[in-house]
């Protein structure tokens, strides 16, 4: 009996282990923002690069006209990020946005 609850008790840990892990794999993306005015609608922006699936932070604080994004490692369309910043344009302004380099590593955090 106590050798079934040894058992048990492993395979319950190597389970939390494994979702962990799995849930922890990120990968980061760096755009650069560009567009007339696109710098005062950062709100949109943020909120359009939310929308998109797979998008667990945004963050417009650690480059100037940049935005990186944080997101879940193999599921998300880079394409959809851009089409994204893309989708935030009114009268008299237009955002756009271009990555600096590929996306970046996958990074478990």
């Amino acid at each position: 009996m106590r050798h079934l609850s040894n058992c048990t008790l492993i395979v319950a840990i190597a389970i939390f282990l494994c979702a962990g892990k799995a849930e922890a794999a990120t990968q980061r993306v760096n755009i650069k923002l560009g567009g007339e005015y696109c710098q005062f609608y950062l709100i949109e922006v943020d909120k359009a690069l939310k929308n998109v699936v797979g998008v667990k932070g945004v963050d417009f604080d650690t480059m100037t006209a940049h935005v990186v994004v944080t997101m879940m490692a193999g599921k998300v369309n880079p394409r959809h990020l851009l089409s994204a910043v893309r989708s935030v344009k009114g009268e008299g302004y237009h955002c756009i946005g271009s990555f600096e380099g590929e996306p970046g590593p996958i990074q478990d955090f």
